[in-house]
């Protein structure tokens, strides 16, 4: 029986063309990797001494680590997805397999790699678009990792192949190894009147549009939330945060309210870390109202509209919309939930499928979808993959261990420099993400740990 994981909505037709990519492992294709191998190593040399001398470092320990021979037989490892998932896979697994003749892919949608955690910021700060956003190729080039654009169209586990759509172009990529990080999608076609009048923060070009609202906006009523199924609620409570300062005079003289409205509980929209307690305090404090079991299932021009039947005002709106998986359960039945979210135990792996795993924002996990989180998972299913390749059994398994540290003296009182921001995780050194969470951490200045007063750390 053929199985496949499809994009939603639907699989579309695709040409009968096998993609350059996923030819034969031929004498050409290996000639031309070594090639390129050769030509990073000898840049790396003679323009970065001090670079090559530490990457190739790492590359020891990560082959003693993981035990990979530089005469392995050659293997194909798929990533699919551009997010902190995708990237933290592929970081791992080119540190251990450099020099040796097996082959990383990974597709995604967009060439270039977006910090979401510094969304607000630039909304609110003075960040610039070029300061978040990262030429993905480029970066993963430099690591001998292939890049290809295209959009993911199914998933058909019997043969190993991935179909993917490009510009130009349908084609088939085949994997022995495959990690499926492709993130969620938004499911805004859920709540009537939600694309025509709220705002959201999921893209850059979405941001600016907010930000311009923001800056033109006098008086009135402000509301920020989550719609049922949005697992995001750092963001909302960073905007809420954010323009209760930029408002502040019109808050205290009442020319402006400020709302923040949440489907149940913010402890639930945390999944109980404990963070509600200390913003609830903030939102007191700076005259923010919080709506509680306010499940959006409308919005109009002025007004949205919840499940109980409550109504609530509002001139300027963002609301972070639902959130739905790309895979297809018609298809896969078990493999995934109803909501098109992969299923996967300890290990990453996903259920039933040998040598196929998945990380990040499309993995079927209660709570709210952190960065930091996804970072974890895809790290887990590389070092899994990494065993497999060694001839091991895959006995790395994913411990669900947020951190957090939060309060007024701990760097800044409105943006929540949690996980990639944060130099007190054990597991995250300097060089995560290929650099670019160091260069983001560079920009905002060095995390004051010895200040963290509300460090909470829950396994």
């Amino acid at each position: 029986m053929q199985h496949a994981i499809n994009n939603l909505p639907g699989f579309g037709e695709t040409r009968k063309f096998r993609c350059p990519f996923a030819c034969e492992k031929t004498r050409v294709r290996r000639e031309v990797f070594r090639m390129s191998r050769e030509l990073l190593i000898l840049n790396l040399r003679l323009f970065r001494p001090n670079e090559f001398r530490r990457a190739g470092m790492r590359v020891a320990v990560s082959r003693l680590k993981y035990g990979i021979s530089t005469e392995e037989t050659m293997a194909n490892i798929l990533i699919l997805g551009g997010g902190f998932a995708a990237i933290s896979a592929a970081e791992t697994l080119a540190s251990a397999v450099a020099g040796s003749e097996h082959e990383i892919m990974l597709v995604s949608s967009s060439p270039d790699f977006t910090f979401f955690p510094a969304i607000v910021p630039m909304v609110f700060g003075d960040f610039s678009t070029e300061e978040i956003r990262f030429d993905l190729p480029q970066k993963l080039a430099e690591h001998g990792i292939r890049f290809i654009e295209g959009d993911v169209r199914a998933i058909n586990t019997e043969r190993r192949i991935v179909k993917v759509a490009g510009d130009r172009l349908d084609c088939e990529i085949g994997f022995d190894h495959l990690v499926v990080a492709v993130g969620r999608r938004l499911a805004i076609g859920t709540v009537p009147g939600l694309v025509e009048h709220a705002h959201h923060l999921l893209s850059v070009d979405a941001a600016l549009k907010f930000k311009e609202a923001v800056s033109a906006f006098e008086s009135g009523s402000i509301v920020v939330g989550l719609c049922p199924d949005a697992t995001l609620p750092v963001p909302v409570c960073e905007t809420a945060l954010a323009l209760a300062d930029q408002f502040a005079t019109e808050i205290q003289r009442g020319d402006v309210s400020l709302s923040v409205v949440v489907p149940t509980t913010l402890e639930r929209a945390f999944a109980g870390t404990a963070l509600f307690r200390d913003i609830e305090d903030e939102f007191d404090r700076k005259g923010i109202s919080l709506v509680s079991d306010f499940a959006v299932t409308q919005v109009e021009k002025d007004e949205i509209h919840s499940a109980l039947g409550t109504s609530i005002h509002h001139d300027l709106l963002m609301l972070i919309p639902p959130f739905a998986g790309q895979l297809s359960s018609r298809t896969l039945g078990p493999v995934t939930d109803m909501s098109g979210f992969a299923k996967v135990n300890p290990l990453m792996q996903v259920a039933g499928l040998d040598r196929i795993y998945a990380a990040g924002e499309i993995v079927s996990r209660p709570g709210p979808k952190f960065g930091y989180i996804a970072v974890r998972q895809g790290k887990v299913a590389a070092e899994n993959i990494l065993a497999e390749l060694g001839g091991e059994n895959p006995t790395v398994e994913y411990v669900h261990k947020p951190a957090w540290a939060l309060s007024e003296k701990y760097t800044d009182p409105v943006f929540f420099h949690y996980g990639i921001w944060d130099e007190t995780l054990d597991d995250f050194d300097e060089n995560a993400l290929f650099g670019m969470a160091r260069m983001m951490r560079d920009r905002y200045g060095k995390i004051k740990v010895t200040e963290a007063e509300n460090y909470i750390a829950t396994a």
